[in-house]
């Protein structure tokens, strides 16, 4: 597995991801055939043009970060499998599995705010993929999204928001 970022809209802005993924394909390729690149960047449209640009040379490019997944799972015509986002394992009755209500806050208040982890029901997101072993091509990519068990985090009501009583920026 490669880890690569993505610079549109990520800090701290690194090196050339595309420079850097490829440099990383070319040496794991002396070792074997079935490698799979973490694709974590903001935009679709960057994890899809890493996506393009690997296709034929890696097994599979599954997007992370944004936490809400995509419904874009294929086999690009090299035989690479493509997610653009894997989505998020956690809490479903949040925002990015954080508790609502200081999260609508921050946006409404632009003060700043700690988010603590949501609770309640929580969601196992992901992808299974079908490798061919021997050529490292995809034969199968699966979208997941299973609920997990439901003790895995304690229930919590959702929290409504009074917008007239949210603080302004000016009232601080």
């Amino acid at each position: 597995v490669i880890n690569v970022q993505a610079r549109t809209f990520m800090q701290p802005i690194l090196e050339n991801p595309f420079r850097a993924v490829e440099a990383a394909v070319t040496k794991m390729r002396n070792e074997t055939a079935n490698i799979i690149v973490d694709a974590h960047g903001e935009t679709t449209s960057e994890k899809i043009a890493l996506g393009r640009f690997l296709d034929g040379k890696v097994s599979a490019v599954i997007g992370t970060h944004t936490h809400v997944q995509t419904a874009d799972e294929q086999i690009f015509p090299g035989g690479t499998a493509f997610l653009c986002d894997a989505g998020m394992c956690g809490p479903v009755n949040s925002i990015l599995g954080r508790t609502i209500e200081p999260i609508m806050n921050r946006f409404i208040s632009n003060l700043p705010a700690s988010f603590p982890v949501a609770g309640g029901e929580v969601r196992l997101r992901g992808a299974l993929i079908e490798i061919d072993e021997n050529t490292g091509r995809a034969a199968r990519i699966t979208r997941v999204d299973e609920p997990g068990p439901s003790e895995s985090a304690p229930s919590e009501p959702e929290q409504k928001i009074d917008i007239e009583q949210a603080p302004s920026p000016q009232q601080t």
